[in-house]
């Protein structure tokens, strides 16, 4: 069957489900857009592992505070807007990296791409529970998992490729590129993602509680240590496998990147495989 002889509605599903899981990817790629580049930055600016980590902890706590305020921001704006919003983030992000001339461009690099990043979870749910049907809702996020993981996988290749071949500084210039095609996809696209009318209607319909009542909710505060737990401890290996492979085992930045990549695609098939055997052991219980 083929995308013209779908239903309606699934075809409407598949749209919305490869254009978010698209713009997941760009988000996954821009938390790489730095650290595939560490050993050219480290020389050329003279920095320590210590100053140049702090690009990524100016990163992830710019994403995790504006993160914190990007789901407001989608209940007053819309997503479609919030998600155009953070991939320009990203654009802007990797062009200024291509005319850093000092530590403190680099750390404003990592704190535009930040604010970018903060944006895509609270967005992108958004858009998949409004414009995803219930049955093909699991798919979704299955594949917004994926999607993430991927472009995790391709960042090491393309940033390091590129730099080897023509320095970092391309690298970043290229790097922007992606943002930009993902902004133009949207914009074309703008429709598939807008809200839907009933969704403004029941806004309208019911009034707002407190802004802060979801902190009462327990089960945000256990995702919220889970995904603390879990990033604090893929943070190093994500960051830091390509300089700490390079100087352990004597490998060159590519092959080091490489390794870190296949890493990164076993995740993504981990994802893959764990979303169909979640399926079924759904059904059989």
């Amino acid at each position: 069957m083929t995308t013209a002889t779908l239903p309606p509605s699934a075809r409407h599903d598949l749209e919305t489900i490869s254009l978010i899981g698209f713009v997941h990817g760009v988000s996954h790629f821009f938390h790489l857009l730095l650290p595939p580049l560490f050993p050219w930055l480290m020389d050329d600016f003279d920095l320590s592992f210590t100053a140049i980590g702090v690009t990524m902890t100016v990163f992830f706590i710019v994403s995790g505070i504006g993160q914190a305020a990007a789901g407001f921001l989608v209940d007053r704006f819309g997503a479609a807007r919030i998600l155009g919003a953070g991939i320009s983030c990203f654009a802007l992000a990797g062009i200024l990296l291509h005319f850093a001339t000092g530590y403190p461009m680099l750390i404003a690099v990592a704190a535009i791409a930040g604010l970018g990043n903060s944006v895509f979870h609270p967005a992108d749910f958004t858009v998949l529970n409004r414009h995803v049907s219930q049955p093909r809702l699991g798919h979704a996020f299955s594949i917004h998992g994926l999607s993430g993981n991927l472009g995790w996988a391709l960042a090491p290749i393309f940033m390091t490729g590129i730099a080897t071949a023509s320095g970092w500084r391309n690298a970043a210039l290229a790097a922007s590129l992606v943002p930009l095609l993902a902004l133009a996809l949207l914009f074309w696209r703008r429709e598939a993602l807008a809200d839907p009318v009933c969704e403004h209607k029941e806004k309208s319909d019911h009034p707002a509680g407190s802004l802060f009542d979801f902190l009462r909710v327990r089960a945000v505060w256990l995702c919220f240590l889970f995904f603390l737990l879990i990033t604090a401890a893929f943070g190093a290996i994500q960051n830091f496998a390509s300089p700490i492979l390079q100087a352990l085992y004597g490998l060159s930045i590519t092959t080091a990147a490489t390794a870190l990549s296949a890493y990164l695609l076993g995740g993504a098939g981990g994802i893959l495989l764990g979303g169909f055997l979640a399926k079924r052991m759904t059904r059989k219980a």
